[in-house]
């Protein structure tokens, strides 16, 4: 796994230490661009916070854009919502 993923990144080539959560980070975002059932991406403007407003409502409204744009087997699993 790792030989396949420094094909594509090659500072995990080697034996050069490097962090394990980048690592497993740089996985994951790339098998969530592969995985990405939304093929055509729209253009989302992400809301900004009102002062006052709720965070709860303002959260949801993040969450719904992001969620415009992506959508994989890895959202699913590894994002918290």
């Amino acid at each position: 796994l790792k030989r396949a993923v420094a094909m594509f990144a090659p500072r995990f080539a080697g034996c050069l230490q490097h962090d394990s959560q980048e690592f497993l980070a740089y996985l994951l975002d790339g098998l969530h661009e592969d995985l990405n059932r939304i093929r055509k991406a729209p253009y989302v403007t992400m809301p900004d916070v009102k002062d006052g407003q709720n965070m709860a409502i303002a959260g949801a409204e993040a969450w719904d854009a992001h969620k415009r744009r992506n959508d994989s087997l890895v959202l699913d699993t590894f994002y918290g919502q």
